[in-house]
């Protein structure tokens, strides 16, 4: 009885969560780190780093093959070509990267449900948590098991990362986090259905480019 009462008031949200058409686009994986902007909500806010270092803030409102329209705050829109982003970042977390820097291996933050895929030369994939990055190559974390591989047997770092939280969803979490029972988007992250993207980190195909990101007109 006393179940009942405590679950009574939650199934409603978990309905209206389930028939939000904005947080159904959020489900399922990115296949590719090519694809990782076209699978994320219209209702987060990121910075687009473009390659001449000047940088937009703003939601998603399109994206192609080609374009992504970004909605800044009580701006108008504005249409950014693909081949002119460096990096797509939402707070201090990599959506999308046009690099391949082991810099930005090094420094990613990994958080519970997400890791880093490795992919050899020899065609072998494996991922896990990472523990140590150095210059000469990366300790990961499989189960119990810890195993380091050397950078240059390594084709391929992706970051497997959760898709981004929506603006609203963050701003309950940093400033009334007694309040997320009451937002249906709890209820897929507490499920673990919010979906995951790849984030390409590493390429050894292209040149290595370790030098910091400047951003201006963030």
């Amino acid at each position: 009885m006393k179940l009942t009462r405590l679950w009574s008031p939650l199934v409603p949200l978990l309905f209206i969560a389930i028939a939000d058409s904005a947080f159904l686009s959020t489900l399922g994986v990115a296949q590719s780190a090519s694809d990782s902007l076209n699978h994320v909500t219209g209702s987060a806010t990121f910075t687009f780093v473009r390659r001449d270092g000047t940088c937009v803030t703003g939601r998603i409102t399109k994206a192609d093959t080609k374009t992504i329209t970004v909605q800044p705050f009580r701006l108008p829109p504005i249409t950014l070509e693909r081949g002119s982003l460096l990096q797509v970042i939402q707070g201090n977390a990599l959506l999308y990267s046009a690099r391949s820097s082991w810099a930005d291996v090094a420094s990613v933050d990994v958080y519970p449900r997400e890791a880093l895929v490795l992919k050899f030369r020899s065609g072998k994939e494996v991922r896990g948590t990472p523990l140590k990055v150095t210059p000469g190559g990366i300790s990961l974390k499989h189960g119990l098991r810890k195993t380091v591989y050397p950078k240059a047997d390594i084709d391929v770092v992706d970051y497997l990362r959760l898709k981004p939280a929506t603006d609203s969803y963050m701003s309950i979490l940093e400033e009334a986090p007694y309040a997320l029972f009451l937002d249906p988007e709890f209820y897929y992250r507490a499920a673990g259905l919010e979906g995951r993207v790849r984030v390409r980190l590493y390429d050894a195909s292209k040149p290595e480019d370790d030098s910091r990101v400047n951003c201006s007109g963030r």
